[in-house]
């Protein structure tokens, strides 16, 4: 096998990887970001603004969330990915559990 076969081979693949990487994680920030803001905001013990009833509910949410395995958020979340993209395989499908399950860790850093 040559260097051009390999590259042929694993260069699109590579690409897809980082694509799927940059997408994801700019999802995540915009989905998290402000879903942790609202748990720092709304915390009992230190918050601007307390809301326990809210605080616990997100909490939860989040570490529920935080929990599920990724291969079986991703097919718990097929019906939303084909919703949003129209497939539910592929380089693209794949981006939306990618964004949701990193999403709960985004927000709670």
């Amino acid at each position: 096998m040559d260097f051009n076969t390999i590259l042929s081979l694993v260069g699109p693949s590579t690409l897809q990887t980082l694509a799927m990487v940059f997408v994801s994680t700019v999802f995540s920030v915009i989905l998290g970001l402000p879903l942790g803001i609202l748990l720092c905001v709304t915390d009992p013990a230190s918050g601007i603004m307390p809301k326990p009833v809210l605080y616990q509910v997100l909490t939860r949410i989040v570490n529920a969330l935080r929990s599920f395995p990724f291969m079986i958020l991703m097919i718990l979340l097929f019906p939303l990915s084909r919703f949003i993209v129209g497939s539910s395989i592929g380089t693209v499908a794949t981006m939306v559990p990618l964004s949701i399950a990193a999403a709960p860790f985004v927000a709670r850093i």
